[in-house]
């Protein structure tokens, strides 16, 4: 079995994304700014953010529940594990309202560097 499927498909899908956006920064750093290519990415940029605050909020009611119906513990036995799961749903929330600013940022610029051209010498 390899270490990829070890983990859950969301899991595995989310590890993939991220390398992915990884290259993307690698690629863009050594890239000739292009209009197209700003405007393109611009758009991936704002999808992505909105998925991950969708993700944010899917989490975040998963650990909500997460002790329901099965007995629970925090690892260091000092804290209780349900004010840490409170904790981390609040974290989350946090983490969701972040990504929702930055998603209307990141559609602030994707309209923006619409609107721009790049005139072709005569």
């Amino acid at each position: 079995m390899t270490e990829q499927e070890d983990y859950s498909l969301a899991v595995a899908r989310a590890r993939d994304g991220a390398e992915a956006w990884t290259d993307v920064v690698r690629y863009q750093r050594g890239a000739v700014p292009d209009h197209t290519d700003l405007y393109a990415l611009a758009g991936e940029l704002v999808q992505t953010l909105y998925a991950l605050q969708d993700l944010a909020v899917v989490l975040r009611g998963q650990v909500a529940g997460y002790a329901a119906g099965r007995a629970v513990y925090d690892d260091c036995h000092q804290v209780d594990p349900a004010r840490r799961l409170a904790e981390a749903a609040g974290l989350l929330a946090l983490t969701r309202d972040a990504l929702g600013v930055a998603g209307q940022r990141a559609s602030g610029f994707w309209s923006a560097i619409g609107h721009i051209g790049v005139e072709v010498p005569s």
